[in-house]
C-alpha cells in the first residue's frame, strides 16, 4: 500500500526540475509587523484496493499568519474539500469545511547560550488542541540537539454546509514526546536526523531521516522503527513494525520575503511523501504552523539549511 501527500501538485514538476545545484535556501527575513493572506492544495491519493487505482482527496489549504513583532506570530488554516473520491476517505469528515488550526506562538532565543525556544497554544492540525513546546541547541557548526513536548486532546470544528456537522472538543488530554540530533555534513550541504519518543496516537517508535539539500528543494529519504504495541492497518488488517519511503520539499516563489505590511501569495512550499508501509495513525505529530515542513526548522535558529540565510551565502 502506498499513500502520498503534497502540496500545490501543478507546480512539483516543473519546480523539481528547477531545483539548482547549489544550496541559498528561502529567504525568511521578515518585516517586524505584517499580515499575510496564502493558500494551497492538499492532495491525498491511495491504492488501498483492486477495484479503483487511486483514492482520492483533494483540499484547499487557505491561511493567514500575523506577525505581531517580538517573536509573537498568530496562524489560521482552513480544509476546503474540492474531491472527496473512494474508499480511503470515505469518512463523513472529509466531506467538511474544517478549521485546521488557529495558534499563538512564541519564540525565545537565549543566543549566548545557544539556546532557543518555541512555546505554542491553540488547535493544532490532527484534530490536536493544547501546549506545544520546542527546543533546539545549535552545539557547534555540525551537531544540534533538539526536542519537543505537548499536552493535547481531541478537538474538530466543521460542517458540508448542508446536513451535516461537527464539533468536538474533548478532555482527555495525552502527553507526546519526541528527542533527536541533526548532523550536518558540509560542504555538501546532507543532514543526517535521528529522534523518536512517544507520537499523538500514544504509539512509540524511533526515525532516520537522510537529506540532500539544494537550491529551493530538499530531497529527504526516511527510515522507522514502531515499537510497543502496534497500530492494525484498517486497509489489510496487518500491524508493521518497519516503514520506510522518500520525501520532496519544494519550496515555491517568491523565494524572497516581501517587506510589506499586508501580503497575498501562494503556500509557501510543496512537499509529496511516499510511504512503504503507512497506516495514516503511526508515528504522527501534529503542525503547530500551517506551512510547516521537514526543510525548515520551527524554531528560528543560525545553524543548517538556516546558516545559509543568515550568512547571504
Amino acid at each position: 500500500m502506498k499513500i502520498f501527500r503534497n502540496r500545490t501538485v501543478m507546480l512539483c514538476l516543473l519546480l523539481f526540475l528547477l531545483a539548482g545545484q547549489t544550496l541559498m535556501a528561502q529567504d525568511r527575513l521578515k518585516p517586524t509587523k505584517q499580515f499575510e493572506l496564502f493558500c494551497g492544495l492538499d492532495l491525498g491519493y491511495a491504492d488501498t484496493n483492486w477495484l479503483r487505482l487511486y483514492d482520492i482527496q483533494l483540499n484547499a489549504t487557505p491561511g493567514v499568519r500575523w506577525n505581531l513583532g517580538n517573536d509573537w506570530t498568530i496562524a489560521a488554516q482552513g480544509l476546503i474539500p474540492v474531491v472527496s473520491v473512494g474508499y480511503t476517505f470515505d469518512s463523513t469528515i472529509n466531506k467538511y469545511w474544517r478549521v485546521n488550526m488557529a495558534v499563538v506562538s512564541k519564540q525565545l532565543h537565549f543566543n549566548r547560550a545557544k539556546q532557543h525556544l518555541r512555546l505554542s497554544a491553540g488547535w493544532f492540525n490532527r484534530e490536536r488542541y493544547g501546549l506545544d513546546v520546542r527546543w533546539a541547541w545549535p552545539v557547534n557548526s555540525w551537531l544540534m540537539l533538539h526536542a519537543r513536548a505537548g499536552l493535547t486532546a481531541h478537538w474538530l470544528l466543521g460542517s458540508d454546509f448542508k446536513d451535516e456537522s461537527a464539533a468536538e472538543l474533548d478532555t482527555d488530554f495525552s502527553l507526546t514526546g519526541i528527542a533527536g540530533a541533526n548532523f550536518y555534513v558540509n560542504p555538501w550541504d546532507i543532514e543526517l536526523r535521528a529522534s523518536g519518543g512517544r507520537y499523538v496516537n500514544g504509539d512509540y517508535g524511533t526515525q532516520v531521516d537522510v537529506m540532500r539539500h539544494f537550491k529551493h528543494c530538499t530531497l529527504l529519504l526516511f527510515a522507522q522503527l514502531r515499537i510497543g504495541d502496534k497500530i492494525k492497518n484498517r486497509f489489510d488488517k496487518n500491524t508493521y513494525t518497519t516503514n520506510a519511503g522518500f520525501k520532496v520539499i519544494v519550496m515555491l516563489p517568491p523565494y524572497k520575503k516581501s517587506t510589506r505590511r499586508f501580503v497575498v501569495r501562494p503556500a509557501s512550499n510543496f512537499r509529496l511523501t511516499n510511504n512503504i508501509n503507512s497506516d495514516g495513525m503511526s508515528m504522527k505529530m501534529y503542525n503547530t504552523d500551517p506551512e510547516e515542513n521537514e526543510r525548515e526548522y520551527m524554531v528560528d535558529v543560525p545553524w543548517g539549511v538556516n546558516s545559509t540565510i543568515e550568512e547571504g551565502k
